[in-house]
């Protein structure tokens, strides 16, 4: 496909994601539907229109999209792109720019691409000026970083490794496993040393967090999902890791990720979790806006509400509640959310301490969005004998 094809295209699945399609349905029914397209076109167009989905208010097209056509001029404006050099009416390329396609150009609040009441409640926690730099940042794609597994391997070794197939990658300075992938990033899991279990894809921010958590006695990772910290835990220490989600289905990649890295992760049903001893860690990994890693999932950052902010504030508290009753005396507990959100964080730790008495706070550490990685909230409680 030519660039302009490829616009085209984005412009047929960005129609389908204003009528209501989420944009991952939206590229794989345009995929189903389009077979001719190769990998390396699909992985383009998938970015073109994820780009667009983070620059949404900068390209014109929020609160509403005056046209999906509209909505892709505006991205390529928004990215620095010349609109011309695509909408040429060439082959499979759109027709070429006419007066109707001028827009005016966007405002200071609307560069940040963020929702207004987002910006509001950022700026009062974190001052202008710190929320322009993470609007800025969330507006571009995540970097690709990498875990090694240092039971299998060390980073340098990793490094070298991906470089015979050309895959540069960059020390990031998060944590001592933490590699960010600055070439080729696609390769990755195709090469042998993946299915060795040498690395896992995980954020820098998330690897930080995880080197925080000492790992002493028996650890429950309480709300696993599909096992990232569980890994990250088991990498670090060594150690048996125990992991436990309300669902077992998002479990279910546990077993052959641990299997791959060579780690020993026993995952446990709710029932059994029930009438299982008590822990000396317990992680929550808690649901949250995401907010912290708006770019990974960028539809999150238009559709979240002030009520749907409020309903992850109570269910964080109660999975807290939840999670203290399996922990032991002098037994830690982490709390952990990808938000950057003060409700979701200080605003929690400070209902922690005013609510359980039996917990002493220990330490915090904020890990905010930036170009080499996700934001991410961690802070931890020790639990009286």
């Amino acid at each position: 496909m030519t660039p302009g094809a490829r616009v085209a295209a984005q412009i047929e699945i960005l129609e389908a994601i204003l009528l209501g399609v989420p944009a991952e349905k939206a590229l794989t029914n345009w995929a189903r539907g389009n077979r001719f397209a190769g990998s390396k076109d699909r992985a383009a167009l998938r970015d073109l229109v994820f780009q667009a989905l983070r620059c949404r208010r900068s390209a014109g097209a929020w609160p509403v999209a005056h046209s999906a056509r509209a909505w892709a001029i505006g991205a390529l404006r928004a990215n620095g792109a010349d609109p011309n050099e695509f909408f040429t009416a060439i082959g499979h390329a759109p027709a070429a720019l006419s007066a109707e396609d001028v827009a005016p150009a966007p405002s200071d609040r609307d560069l940040l691409d963020l929702q207004d009441w987002v910006v509001e409640l950022l700026t009062q926690h974190y001052g202008a000026d710190r929320t322009a730099e993470m609007g800025a940042v969330l507006r571009h794609r995540a970097p690709i970083t990498l875990r090694a597994n240092l039971q299998k391997t060390t980073r340098e070794q990793l490094q070298a490794e991906l470089a015979k197939a050309e895959i540069e990658t960059h020390l990031n300075p998060a944590s001592d496993t933490a590699l960010t992938v600055v070439s080729n990033p696609r390769r990755a899991v195709l090469q042998p040393c993946f299915e060795q279990g040498w690395f896992e894809l995980q954020d820098a921010a998330s690897q930080a967090v995880a080197d925080a958590i000492a790992v002493n006695g028996r650890v429950l990772d309480y709300c696993a999902g599909g096992g990232g910290k569980s890994l990250a835990l088991a990498a670090r220490s060594g150690s048996k890791i125990f992991a436990h989600d309300i669902s077992t289905a998002r479990m279910s990649e546990i077993a052959p990720r641990a299997a791959r890295g060579g780690h020993d992760i026993e995952v446990i049903s709710p029932s059994d979790l029930a009438t299982s001893a008590k822990f000396d860690t317990v992680v929550c990994d808690l649901p949250c806006s995401g907010s912290g890693a708006w770019r990974r999932s960028p539809e999150s950052k238009w559709s979240l509400t002030p009520s749907d902010l409020e309903a992850f504030v109570r269910l964080q508290r109660d999975i807290i509640a939840k999670a203290i009753t399996h922990l032991a005396p002098n037994g830690h507990l982490a709390l952990i959310t990808c938000s950057i959100f003060a409700s979701e964080n200080q605003e929690q730790r400070q209902f922690v301490q005013d609510s359980f008495p039996e917990l002493t706070f220990c330490s915090t550490a904020q890990y905010l969005p930036n170009a080499m990685q996700d934001g991410l909230y961690l802070v931890i409680f020790k639990k009286a004998v």
